[in-house]
Order: structure tokens, then C-alpha cells, then sequence
């Protein structure tokens, strides 16, 4: 009899715990590291995350009332750093589930996600995410190798590239290493190194495919040389042109997007790339 009266009043305890919990954050059930979930979709059939592999989930941040970081596409490891922390959480989530995490604000903001001092007090932070993809360690580092043949191939390639462009559409000067050829000659002053100007600019791959198009007037590319606000190549060849100067000017990976390409542009690692540029303006 002792032992059923012991057993009744720690259920009753369990299940006022469970009841607060749910009633700080309604809709929300409390995991025991600390932080609250609410599941839209689960997939308990699928795989879950472990520690090292690599997923890729959309994600927001925010807070009850403020947007921190609107839903974005997030490559990330999965790693150990707290109990509690993201991780814990992504190792908690199958794939394709999509869920709303809560978290203290002030250690998930300046401990995990190391942001500085903590801006909304004590409001917690909301994790809106979804996971998309998981590649475990093993896959990742396979992954790895074949990406960086695939750069050594492109870097293999790319002079060739180069001079079969130069052949193909007779560009015939060359100024700092950059084959480029003059469209149109200007009559203004020459560009020097650190003067601020404004150019139009349009970019070409090499199967002439535009990838970057800056040619409103109105709108011109501002930019001072040798502060490394454009491509590299563009501030070189800026500075062997005089105002009003057109040119069409090859510009190699280490002038261009290096040995990491451009993802916005979709420019991969080691690849050449063609720009039409014209002198607009020198600003005093």
C-alpha cells in the first residue's frame, strides 16, 4: 500500500510538468535537453542525421515577432558542440520532416551561432527547418575527392581554353597577362590606379552564354581600382583604358572567380570568363 502512495503523487508531479510545459509554448512538447519542437511532417520510416554527416535543410530564424534571418537554403556538418544545441535537435529529425524548434535566445545566439551579444532579451529563438538531404561522412568524403579531380581537370584545360578563344575571335593585344581587344577608342583621360570610376560591363562564358549584365547608363558599375571591389582583371584592364575606351577582355580563373568559381553565377572553379567593358567616367 506505502508503495502505491509514493507512485501516485511522483505521476501527478510528472504530469504537472508535462502540462507546464506545454502550456509555456502551446502546440510546442518539451524535449529533455531543453529545447521545445513542434513537428508539421515526420517521416519515422526514413533516415535520421549522425554526428559527421552532412545535410542540407532550409532554414529560418526568428523570434516571436522579428524576423532574424528569413528561410534559406543551409549546407551544414552535423556536429556535437552542447547538449541541446541544433545538432541535438537535426539528430532528432528524419529526412524530409519538417519541424519548428525553440531555443533559449541568448546561448543559442552567442554560443552556437557565435553573433555577438544577444539583441531581443529574453525572447526565445524560433527555428523553422526542414531537412532536405544527408550525406553521411564516408559519401562526403568521396564527394570531396571527385570534386577536386574535377578542379584539377578544369585547371589542366584552361590555358587551352584561352588561347583557343584568342584564335577563334582574333583578339589581338595583351596588357598584364589579359588577351582583350579594343571596340571602340575613347578620347578622354587615362584611368590611374585608386581614381574612382563608373564602367558598363557585360559577362560572357565562353560559349558567349551572359552570366553578368551591368549596362544601364543610368546605372553604372562604381568601383574604386585597387580596392578589390571588382574581378581583379577588371581593375587591370580599367587602368589601360582611357574614357570612353571600349574593350572585350579574357579574364583567367586567377583574374576572374579563382579556384572557387561563382555559385550565383554558376562559374565553376578554374574557368575563364569574357567581359565587355566600357569607360564611362573618371569621378574627381
Amino acid at each position: 500500500m506505502k508503495i502505491k502512495f509514493l507512485i501516485l503523487p511522483a505521476l501527478l508531479f510528472l504530469t504537472c510538468i508535462s502540462v507546464i510545459s506545454c502550456r509555456k509554448y502551446s502546440g510546442f512538447k518539451h524535449d529533455s535537453s531543453g529545447y521545445y519542437y513542434h513537428y508539421f511532417s515526420q517521416n519515422e520510416n526514413n533516415e535520421q542525421p549522425q554526428t559527421g554527416d552532412f545535410v542540407v535543410v532550409n532554414m529560418g530564424l526568428r523570434t516571436q515577432d522579428t524576423v532574424i534571418s528569413p528561410m534559406t537554403r543551409n549546407n551544414m556538418l552535423v556536429d556535437e558542440l552542447y547538449k541541446g544545441d541544433l545538432y541535438s535537435a537535426l539528430r532528432d529529425m528524419h529526412l524530409g520532416d519538417s519541424a519548428t524548434f525553440i531555443f533559449d535566445g541568448q546561448p543559442f545566439y552567442e554560443d552556437f551561432l557565435g553573433m555577438g551579444e544577444y539583441p531581443y532579451g529574453k525572447s526565445p529563438i524560433y527555428v523553422d527547418i526542414k531537412l532536405l538531404k544527408i550525406m553521411s561522412k564516408q559519401n562526403l568524403e568521396k564527394a570531396e575527392e571527385r570534386y577536386q579531380e574535377y578542379k584539377k581537370q578544369l585547371r589542366h584545360v584552361e590555358d587551352s581554353l584561352i588561347l583557343d578563344y584568342v584564335a577563334e575571335y582574333r583578339i589581338d593585344k595583351k596588357y598584364h597577362g589579359l588577351h582583350y581587344t579594343l571596340n571602340k577608342k575613347g578620347s578622354g583621360p587615362k584611368a590611374k590606379n585608386k581614381q574612382t570610376v563608373q564602367i558598363l560591363a557585360r559577362g560572357r562564358r565562353l560559349d558567349n552564354s551572359l552570366f553578368d549584365i551591368s549596362t544601364d547608363p543610368e546605372h553604372p558599375v562604381t568601383f574604386e581600382i585597387g580596392k578589390d571591389e571588382v574581378a581583379r582583371g577588371i581593375e587591370v584592364i580599367v587602368q589601360n583604358m582611357c574614357v570612353g575606351d571600349q574593350v572585350t577582355v579574357i579574364l583567367p580563373s586567377p583574374y576572374a572567380f579563382g579556384d572557387k568559381g561563382n555559385e550565383v553565377f554558376k562559374i565553376p572553379p578554374y574557368t575563364p570568363v569574357v567581359y565587355e567593358v566600357e569607360l564611362l567616367k573618371i569621378l574627381k
